[in-house]
């Protein structure tokens, strides 16, 4: 095991795009990235935009090998179906055009991720997993402001192999990045 990570999904890429929906979404990945030792570039796609997503992976076309989307469900419509259906054509429509590409469904939210590597049961079950992170910090005396810098910071402190274990859709994103 390497920082966390089985021997069986370690291998380096250096020419993956991660597209993310927000600030904060962008820090936690830079971060555990950085942590389990990937490099990858991580863009904004700011929101539930499959097409901009697309817009972006094709303008890094030639310098990736992999684009990576991740979309969580915690701001998503009533309508989750179709948003999720919409990005699964982006994916197949990237395909298509030679960008090899993966669509990773965060269950709730990435804050999910970072409660299954603090070892908190059934994490991505929780309705408002940026409430339960929040009063697990004010437990330990700390504040969570929800913040680029915070969620890089969490990150780095994220336990890689309980949230792979705990955390379905966090194993899907690290066995994506090591594949």
């Amino acid at each position: 095991m390497k920082r966390g990570i089985p021997d069986s999904l370690v291998e380096r890429f250096d020419n993956q795009l991660i597209i993310v929906e927000g600030p904060s979404d962008k820090g936690f990945i830079e971060g555990i990235t950085e942590k389990v030792g990937i490099k990858c570039k991580v863009k904004l796609m700011r929101g539930n935009r499959p097409e901009k997503a697309a817009r972006i992976a094709k303008s890094y076309f030639r310098n990736i090998g992999k684009a990576i989307i991740l979309k969580d469900l915690h701001r998503a419509s009533r309508d989750v179906t179709s948003l999720i259906n919409r990005f699964k054509n982006v994916i197949i429509q990237l395909k298509n055009e030679g960008i090899e590409s993966q669509l990773i469904i965060v269950k709730r939210s990435i804050e999910s991720w970072i409660l299954a590597g603090l070892c908190v049961r059934n994490a991505e079950e929780i309705p408002d997993p940026e409430e339960k992170l929040k009063e697990l910090m004010q437990r330990k005396g700390k504040r969570y402001i929800k913040s680029v810098e915070t969620l890089r910071k969490l990150a780095k402190e994220t336990d890689v192999g309980k949230a792979i274990e705990k955390s379905e859709s966090f194993k899907k994103f690290i066995e994506a990045l090591s594949t």
